[in-house]
């Protein structure tokens, strides 16, 4: 029973919805078998792990059915009823949070019965009204107005010469706009996966559509066109500005959509050495923050984590990312919180120029390649601005891009071009540190590293 699918479906319930579920399955009209109650009795004390020997199959089936010889197909048959009864609860537990669709539905099941149209018509009516209310205009607006305005014009009871004619028109507009609003949301997507891989575009470009006021359009329809440029910088504050300013009107899936494009070209903007989109990049981080666009069920992804950090460091706002490593340190996943916060640590201190306590803070015993790469990287560093300030610490750094080199040439848990682009780091900040002890300028290297592609830390390389 422990790799049942009951079981699976069981451990994606929290401790709230496990309880709640007894509630339903005593619900005689969802439920008319008491052996399924006794089923769920028996399981929840072992929620979320159900690792119990107690729950073994022959175990279980001797305690709903005493006295009852084992009987494998009739145990199946029970589990098969309860799964099923699970997903209609987890269904109704959706409905709950949809306002929308409980009242589309009430609609759709008065235009099935005859001799209520009136009743019919006012709910049509309330539910326009409801939409009208949400601050969102987007394709999922346009697309329930659209929908709402078919059904009107398909009931019977409807005057088709004046009411069904402007119900089909409302329909027809919504339905242009909706798929105006669909196809620049689309064109975003395709960008940001052909940025991400490199392959090229399978897809036209979306057409003009409807050209309408509507902010979200305008915002898709310009990073649309801001992602096939690059590196244009032209645009880009009116696009944060305008994010911003109407961020309100957008819904969570959108606001993270969009958010994650800007962050994306802000941060590819910076990696090419224009960190005067630092500061851009802070303020849309501090945004995503305010409006919970980046909690997915509670929880913050380390690598956000690290970035949120590394744009407040960079910015000098240390107070306030010292205040926001605090708050959301306990919305890491417990088994990546202490690498993300010695990484966080040491990048505050380093951004302070405490490299002495960045270094203390990073000799942290880090397992995972990618946090070995980002602390190895940062202690690096400190030791390379320590020695710039004292040459005492000449052979310090030597030893640590030594060992890092080794490091790097041996292993193979990460991708290729991540390793060639350290390798690169390390072989540079190994000139920069030789040239230095020589008393030698390093003019022709720094026109070296800016022609290079691949190599981590390039700005920084640049200011030594």
């Amino acid at each position: 029973m422990h790799h049942s699918k009951l079981v699976r479906q069981l451990r994606i319930l929290t401790a709230p919805e496990l309880k709640r579920l007894l509630q339903f399955l005593k619900s005689p009209f969802y439920n008319a078998n008491p052996a399924i109650v006794k089923l769920y009795l028996l399981l929840r004390e072992h929620h979320p792990e159900f690792a119990s020997p107690a729950l073994a199959k022959e175990k279980v089936f001797r305690k709903i059915f005493p006295g009852r010889a084992y009987d494998h197909q009739k145990l199946l048959n029970l589990m098969s009823d309860f799964t099923a009864l699970l997903e209609q609860y987890l269904v109704a537990l959706q409905l709950e949070k949809e306002e929308i669709k409980q009242k589309k539905l009430l609609v759709q099941a008065y235009s099935e019965r005859p001799d209520c149209y009136d009743v019919f018509e006012k709910k049509v009516w309330e539910l326009d009204k409801t939409l009208d209310a949400m601050p969102y205009r987007d394709e999922l607006y346009f697309r329930e107005k659209k929908d709402l305005n078919l059904l009107y014009f398909g009931h019977p009871g409807t005057d088709m010469v004046t009411n069904g004619r402007e119900a089909l028109i409302n329909a027809l507009k919504n339905f242009e706009a909706f798929k105006t609003l669909t196809a620049a949301k689309l064109q975003c997507s395709l960008n940001a996966w052909e940025n991400a891989v490199g392959a090229a575009k399978t897809v036209a470009n979306a057409s003009n559509g409807v050209d309408t006021s509507n902010p979200l359009l305008i915002l898709y329809k310009k990073l649309a066109v801001l992602q096939d440029t690059h590196d244009s910088t032209a645009d880009l504050g009116e696009l944060v500005g305008l994010f911003i300013t109407h961020i309100r009107t957008f819904r969570p899936d959108d606001q993270s959509n969009v958010l994650k494009i800007l962050l994306n070209y802000c941060n590819r903007l910076i990696n090419k050495g224009k960190t005067e989109f630092v500061s851009t990049s802070f303020e849309l981080h501090k945004t995503g923050l305010e409006y919970d666009c980046f909690l997915v069920n509670g929880k913050l992804n380390e690598q956000i984590f690290h970035n949120i950090v590394t744009a407040g460091t960079r910015c000098r706002e240390f107070d306030w990312t010292r205040h926001f490593m605090e708050n959301y340190q306990y919305a890491l996943d417990a088994s990546v919180r202490e690498n993300a916060l010695a990484l966080a640590m040491g990048q505050w201190y380093f951004e302070q120029q405490e490299y002495t306590k960045a270094i203390e803070i990073l000799n942290h015993t880090f397992s995972e390649p990618q946090d070995i790469y980002k602390s190895k990287g940062l202690t690096i560093r400190a030791w390379c601005e320590l020695y710039w300030k004292d040459d005492s610490y000449f052979d310090l750094l030597l030893a640590q891009l030594d060992a890092f080199d080794k490091y790097l040439r041996r292993n193979r848990n990460v991708a290729p071009r991540l390793s060639e682009g350290m390798l690169k780091f390390t072989g540079y900040t190994r000139k920069l540190a030789l040239l230095k002890w020589d008393g030698k300028y390093a003019t022709s290297l720094k026109t070296e590293i800016m022609k290079e592609s691949n190599v981590a830390f390039k700005n920084w390389l640049l200011s030594k």
